[in-house]
């Protein structure tokens, strides 16, 4: 598979996922909102992730992937190991430049704090960004639809592939093979076309004999009701905070 196809499935999809390798060797995987700079997959992280950013700057290989079948907008399930440069825009300015339009276009959420010039200067503390954007890709490979990404430490290597699970929360079992070691599981989703409640749940632990025994799990859960104006200011003013909590850190 070409590293356009991997393009044109992070271009296309709504959410995405990222996986990598810490320095212990163990894996770890989030969702991210695809963005795409000089026909390469790149990444556009508020700073309430100031924390993942640090962490794709030290990772030797991180994987992009689209492997969700809900948002994977009927696409083969896709990945790739890439190396990545990291880059802390406090202003925002190259994010404005280079991002803003393509996130306004694919995430609605994003129009509540940057559709207008008044909503700008509104909400400052959402331009800057930590920007992440893949300088190489190794081989792009794909997966079989199934409910949730793995990624395995082998030998010191990622091996990222898709799995079935037969329960959810901290329990839930691996129903698809996988080879023995540090492995980490995400699954996730979202409420299309509105995207204003993405859900997911991961879990971290050590595979022995196709049996995950699960170390760490947490989730956001998955809403079935309609999000209130309560809810939703509430959410909304723990981002800010968060942003404004990573710029402070950054030094912004």
């Amino acid at each position: 598979m070409s590293r356009h196809q991997l393009v044109s499935a992070w271009r296309a999809a709504p959410f995405a996922e990222i996986a990598w390798l810490e320095p212990d060797g163990r894996p770890d995987a989030a969702t991210v909102i695809p963005l795409v700079h000089r026909e390469r997959p790149a990444l556009a992280l508020t700073y309430d992730r100031l924390d993942v950013g640090h962490r794709l700057a030290r990772a030797e290989a991180v994987l992009f992937s689209v492997t969700s079948p809900a948002l994977g907008g009927g696409g083969t399930p896709v990945s790739a190991w890439t190396h990545v440069s990291v880059h802390e825009d406090v202003r925002g300015s190259e994010f404005e430049e280079h991002f803003l339009n393509q996130e306004l276009a694919k995430h609605p959420p994003a129009r509540r704090f940057a559709d207008s010039p008044l909503l700008l200067n509104e909400h400052p503390w959402y331009l800057p960004r930590i920007l992440v954007r893949v300088t190489k890709v190794e081989e792009v490979a794909t997966h079989p639809f199934r409910d949730a990404l793995a990624v395995t430490a082998v030998a010191g290597h990622g091996c990222a592939t898709t799995v079935d699970l037969d329960r959810h929360g901290r329990d839930a079992a691996v129903t698809s093979p996988l080879p023995d070691g540090p492995t980490a599981i995400l699954q996730h989703g979202a409420d299309v076309p509105d995207l204003d409640r993405p859900w997911w749940r991961r879990w971290r632990g050590e595979v022995r004999d196709g049996v995950l025994t699960t170390a760490d799990y947490d989730e956001r859960a998955q809403f079935t009701d309609p999000q209130g104006v309560w809810r939703r200011w509430r959410d909304q003013i723990r981002f800010e905070k968060a942003c404004r909590a990573g710029l402070r850190r950054a030094g912004g």
